[in-house]
């Protein structure tokens, strides 16, 4: 391990990088942070995150913040807290000469301080000055998640005529050349081979070279010790920089109060002993109210909630507020909307909402908006469950925790949690529903994306055809993102989504966004975001908004998209009107279209919001 001065945030550690990742440090270095059986806290106590709700889903003990650099006098031997890292890519090569040396993950000896770091990378060749080496730039990726080094050796021998031998060969690396490509990086071995790195990122490269998965875990220390599935051909050699080498997959929450909690619980309990009987004696298809009264006075809990929760329970809804490993995302949240609905928490606590009524703003939202909630105050848990390489792909929760460590002993994971506000938007279903199930322009829309949609990697992952109510409320986030960093003085990248709406399906009946700021930092908290949701001020943003969307500078081009985007996931959007920064987007700028907000240009009226633009 390397324990060396190299300082990272911690909330960095979440992402963009985190367990398995490459991180790049100056002067050249690159580390792979380590598994969490490395990592070591000296009293764990001071680094937990109290979010119990978190914890559940994911099926750990505890949740921790990452170790950070601190004092201990009582422990001089142990004073500093550190991330452990090993060394990653292990082939060296030396800038000036090209003399090539294939390191360990670690030192000899477990702990090396920062002079052994430095002087293991400088090359034994360039005499009296000895310069230092870097790591080579060029790896091999497994869809599995495995990484290696690329295979220098083996590719620069293959149907060469000369044999390695690791114990007298020497490799030497060259660039140069009139081309600024592949085929200016050459390898060059003392038996007499010699070859460049023309085609080794084609597909099928390795397989001709007679290369296999070794199921490599740098991060863990382990090779070969599990068998890989993965074909030979799907093993891809790219930079070690490239965007496709780490992917984090993270598990987000909002914390909600004790109280809602409780009191949800009791009007679970009532169901249970309940529903029956009340089931059995409805009247016209309607529950007897003055019965949910009596119910709801004997448990202490408000008539209306306990009244919905029995229609929910009698519409097969979701109504356990338990949540386990299993529970899907759409469930989680729904805890979450169902407090974010109503006057909730207070300031002296991590969450405050205060609900307001779409009759106390502008009749102009009354057709789209059943309620807008002001969150002063809200904590937001980050906990980083996992990472896949070469794409993104979904694994349960136990599968992602297996590649974080090698024992059971570590039952934990590294999260982070901030402070923020934010505004909630309570969409009106009914008008939602009406809109996407009336309009056959709207259906033919879905159906263009919908074919992108079930081609896409993420498409083949669930079952159903993608929503339009998802699409717009995904596209009014993104635009309400973008005027409200005008209005409000917020960067755009301190502002993130957190949809509340089913993509396939509609089982929960949920159409609500939380636009809030939860940066980490002083950004985030300072009041502009709640003040601009205030009534006189959020309808100038919603007009201003849908406004400017109805023009794109790179219309009638992107307005008249059939595709574009990642994998042709968007239709009507572009960096000139709806894409932002990827910190703000739960979809990675996916799933967008401006057409289902504002219309288009042969039919204005497939708009949502086309009363708005039509002022």
């Amino acid at each position: 391990m390397a324990f060396s001065k190299r300082p990272i945030r911690r909330s960095a550690l979440i992402g963009p990088w985190g367990v398995g990742a490459i991180v790049p440090f100056p002067n050249d270095e690159s580390l792979m942070i380590a598994g969490l059986d490395a990592w070591r806290y000296n009293d764990p106590k001071p680094f937990i995150i109290k979010d119990d709700r978190l914890t559940k889903r994911l099926g750990v003990s505890e949740l921790r913040w990452p170790p950070d650099f601190r004092e201990n006098n009582a422990d001089p031997q142990n004073c500093h807290l550190r991330i452990p890292a090993v060394r990653f890519p292990t082939w060296y090569y030396c800038p000036f000469c090209g003399q090539m040396k294939q390191t360990t993950y670690y030192e000899t000896q477990p702990m090396c301080d920062a002079i052994q770091w430095s002087e293991g990378r400088k090359c034994s060749a360039t005499g009296k000055y000895r310069k230092k080496m870097i790591s080579e730039r060029f790896i091999v990726i497994c869809p599995e998640g495995h990484i290696d080094d690329f295979p220098v050796a083996e590719w620069v021998n293959h149907n060469s005529g000369h044999t390695y031998d690791p114990n007298t060969c020497k490799i030497r690396r060259s660039t140069g050349g009139a081309s600024a490509n592949l085929t200016g990086v050459f390898y060059q071995c003392t038996c007499g081979a010699k070859r460049s790195m023309a085609g080794a990122t084609k597909k099928g490269s390795l397989d001709k070279i007679s290369y296999r998965c070794k199921a490599t875990k740098p991060w863990l220390g382990v090779s070969g010790e599990e068998p890989c599935h993965a074909k030979t051909e799907d093993l891809k050699v790219v930079l070690r920089g490239a965007t496709n080498v780490w992917f984090a997959d993270t598990r987000s929450s909002i914390s909600i109060p004790v109280d809602d909690i409780a009191t949800r619980r009791k009007i679970i309990g009532v169901l249970n002993q309940w529903f029956h009987q009340m089931n059995a004696s409805k009247t016209n298809g309607q529950f007897n109210r003055d019965w949910v009264n009596m119910l709801a006075v004997q448990a202490g809990v408000n008539a209306d909630e306990l009244y919905q929760a029995f229609v929910d329970r009698a519409n097969n809804l979701q109504t356990n507020d338990e949540v386990n490993e299993n529970t899907s995302e759409d469930e989680y949240r729904l805890q979450e909307y169902k407090v974010l609905c109503k006057n909730s928490g207070s300031d002296a606590m991590d969450f405050h909402s205060v609900n307001h009524p779409i009759t106390e703003y502008n009749p102009i939202l009354h057709k789209y908006f059943k309620s807008i909630s002001l969150v002063p105050k809200l904590r937001e848990t980050r906990a980083f469950v996992g990472f896949s390489r070469l794409e993104p792909n979904e694994k349960t929760i136990t599968e992602r925790k297996k590649e974080l460590r090698l024992g059971s002993l570590e039952d934990w994971l590294p999260a982070i949690e901030v402070f923020g506000e934010g505004i909630f938007f309570e969409f009106d279903g009914e008008q939602l529903e009406e809109w996407a199930q009336n309009s056959s322009s709207v259906q033919r829309r879905m159906d263009a994306l919908n074919l992108a949609y079930q081609k896409s990697k993420f498409g083949q992952k669930t079952q159903g055809e993608l929503r339009p109510e998802f699409v717009l409320i995904h596209t009014f986030a993104h635009l309400i993102i973008n005027q409200l960093s005008f209005d409000c003085g917020y960067g755009s990248s301190s502002i993130r989504e957190r949809i509340y709406c089913e993509k396939t399906t509609n089982n929960l009946g949920m159409y609500g966004l939380l636009i809030y700021t939860a940066s980490g930092d002083s950004e985030g908290s300072l009041g502009g975001l709640v003040r601009q949701g205030e009534k006189g001020r959020l309808e100038d943003t919603i007009i201003s908004a849908v406004e400017n969307a109805s023009w794109c500078t790179s219309d009638p081009i992107c307005i008249q998209s059939s595709g574009q985007g990642p994998e042709s996931l968007n239709l009507a959007s572009c960096h000139n009107c709806a894409l932002l920064p990827e910190t703000c987007c739960e979809n990675g700028n996916r799933l967008l279209d401006r057409g289902v907000v504002v219309g288009t240009l042969s039919d204005l009226n497939i708009g949502f919001f086309k009363e708005i633009r039509n002022l």
